[in-house]
Formats: C-alpha cells, structure tokens, sequence
C-alpha cells in the first residue's frame, strides 16, 4: 500500500505552528517542563510548554510562577496561600516522540 501525494490529494491547507499556537508573540515564550507533578494533566518531563505572559490567569489555569527565586509550574488555585508571583499562563505543550 502506498501513500497518495499532494498532488493526488489536491491541494492541501499548510498553517505553522506559530500560527496554530501563538497568540501575542511578543508575548508568549517556551520553558521546558523538568519534573512530573503535572503528569496527570498530561505534562511529563521534557515536554515544551508554550506560555503567554498577557493572559489573565484564571482559577484553573496551569501557570508558570515564581516562588523563593525559583520558576514553579501549577494549578493557579493551588497557588493559594503560597508566596508566589504568576508570570504566565499555559496554552499548549508540545511533545516530541
């Protein structure tokens, strides 16, 4: 069995993945998850987390923050009562196999 190409296909949509996934490039900026807190949210270790320091973050957002000079990766109502200031929130993660 062999794959048809694009021109037996027809013409095929093309889009970036900055198109796809940024909003406010001046804006938005990649870190990379290091441990597996978020596993059960699907963020494992290694993957590349798209973040928008624009957005307003919202009580179920995971966010990036900074806590005791350290960058934190949570839940943003997990946040609460902890010494921390939000500087972005999540909006995609990218997975390489």
């Amino acid at each position: 069995m062999a794959f048809r190409t694009h021109e037996e296909e027809g013409a095929l949509d093309t889009m970036s993945l900055d198109e796809y996934l940024v909003e406010n490039k001046e804006a938005t900026f990649m870190f990379c998850a290091k441990g597996d807190h978020l596993k059960d949210s699907g963020i494992l270790r290694g993957d590349l987390l798209i973040v928008d320091r624009s957005k307003e973050p919202k009580v179920h957002d995971i966010v990036v923050a900074v806590s005791n000079g350290s960058f934190i990766l949570d839940y943003m109502y997990a946040l609460s009562g902890r010494e921390a200031v939000v500087e972005a929130v999540v909006t995609a993660v990218i997975r390489k196999y």
